[in-house]
């Protein structure tokens, strides 16, 4: 019995704390990661080259300033596009500073106007170099339009494209892209069709140029976004749960105030995660539908009525679920096979079989009371090697099993728990 409470306590306290944690972990990760800052080079505006560590960012829009430090001991700064004519990610991102005229019409269908007629900025710019050789691309993005610009002989043009509204709510597109690619080409092994075929998107741009690149054999250099080979994956995940289940009755005047106290009990989930595809794969969205169970449990209630008679009236609970949490998840990288992961979850719960609670008063009929659907937070630290095996601590926030409209009974139910994964793919 004093182990029982021992454990109980020991839980309550893990509970309380686990928050605590959690941001030491993430302190700690902060202080310890080093995966950002990754090899690389700048070229200053007087034309010298400074080798050391460049922040990857994994950019998904064109950026305005990059983190940079000569060495892991030294202190990083901040280098604008006003004081660098370039830097390169070694192998893996590369950009040009260069003033160009950027298309800043709205792609957005509910923004389009009725001009044919690119509305041309002239900005000062990174340009992401997507291929380099004697026909270069090079690509600029906002958080609004998203250009394409290819350099020949030492100049650099924006590839043209805008849809616009014709007639009111038709849309048309103005494609002199095309003709420009038809220009550029001077190989008789790319076809007028193979060009007017493109979408002007990334992947066939950068398509088309390398062809451009090596009809002629020339040389190029095709910078490519290290991906994992796959954005979705599977996990088998069981674990152990610790949880808590506190009743009560308002209409009893307190007589059912029944703790069920805590119980350990297995759980097994098969979590659904999609790795986002930007910034070096660190966000994750999560779905894990789980089940998960309070054992059947009875409790006596002793309570003196008004003759000083001593009554029993009993308590019962009976509880299992499938729990359906979709959260966000963040990946610390400590190495290429060892990285920590954080959980935020919306969890909702679903009641299987009978689950019930069941208030039986001296004398009078049991009320028994069915355990409604539910819902809380999740909140959880991790740890994932050789993204194969991991291991999570995770904190469920209070749930109430009777539902938020009962305002006169109440049933909390807490859990923590320990779980152990394995990624099938």
């Amino acid at each position: 019995m004093i182990m029982v409470i021992f454990a109980v306590e020991k839980i309550m306290i893990m509970n309380k704390h686990l928050l605590t944690f959690l941001f030491g972990v993430i302190l700690c990760v902060q202080l310890s990661a080093q995966n950002n800052f990754e090899k690389g080079y700048v070229i200053n505006n007087d034309g010298s080259k400074v080798e050391g560590l460049i922040k990857n960012m994994d950019w998904n829009r064109s950026p305005s300033q990059i983190e940079f430090k000569q060495d892991n001991s030294a202190s990083s700064k901040l280098l604008s596009v006003d004081v660098i004519k370039e830097f390169e990610v070694e192998g893996k991102a590369k950009y040009v500073r260069s003033e160009v005229d950027i298309d800043m019409s709205s792609d957005d269908i509910n923004s389009l106007d009725d001009d044919e007629k690119p509305s041309f900025t002239k900005k000062t710019a990174f340009l992401k170099v997507i291929v380099e050789g004697e026909y270069t691309l090079y690509g600029y993005s906002n958080e609004n339009v998203k250009r394409f610009f290819y350099q020949q002989e030492g100049k650099t043009e924006p590839l043209v494209f805008k849809r616009y509204m014709i007639s009111g709510s038709n849309v048309a597109k103005n494609n002199t892209y095309m003709r420009q690619l038809q220009a550029l080409s001077n190989c008789e092994n790319i076809k007028a069709s193979q060009i007017s075929g493109l979408e002007y998107r990334e992947s066939d741009l950068k398509d088309i140029f390398i062809k451009f690149n090596t009809c002629k054999n020339g040389d190029y250099k095709s910078f490519e976004k290290k991906t994992s080979n796959s954005f979705f994956h599977v996990s088998v995940r069981p674990g152990v749960n610790f949880s808590s289940l506190d009743l009560t009755n308002g209409k009893g005047a307190d007589i059912f105030g029944s703790d069920f106290g805590s119980q350990t009990n297995f759980r097994i989930g098969v979590e659904l995660e999609y790795v986002m595809p930007f910034n070096n794969n660190k966000w994750a969205i999560i779905l894990e539908p789980t089940y998960q169970y309070f054992k059947k449990t009875e409790k006596d209630v002793p309570t003196t009525t008004i003759l000083g008679e001593t009554v029993a009236n009993r308590a019962s609970i009976k509880y299992s679920s499938i729990e359906v949490p979709i959260g966000v998840r963040y990946y610390a990288f400590l190495n290429e096979k060892s990285k920590f992961f954080f959980n935020a979850s919306f969890i909702f719960d679903v009641p299987v079989g009978e689950s019930e609670a069941v208030f039986e008063r001296y004398q009078f009929a049991a009320e028994k009371i069915k355990i409604g659907s539910s819902t809380n937070f999740g909140f959880g630290v991790g740890y994932k090697y050789n993204d194969r095996f991991s291991v999570e601590l995770n904190m469920h926030t209070k749930r109430n099993l009777f539902g938020s409209d009962s305002s006169v009974r109440t049933a909390d139910y807490k859990n923590f728990s320990v779980i152990l994964g394995y990624t099938l793919f």
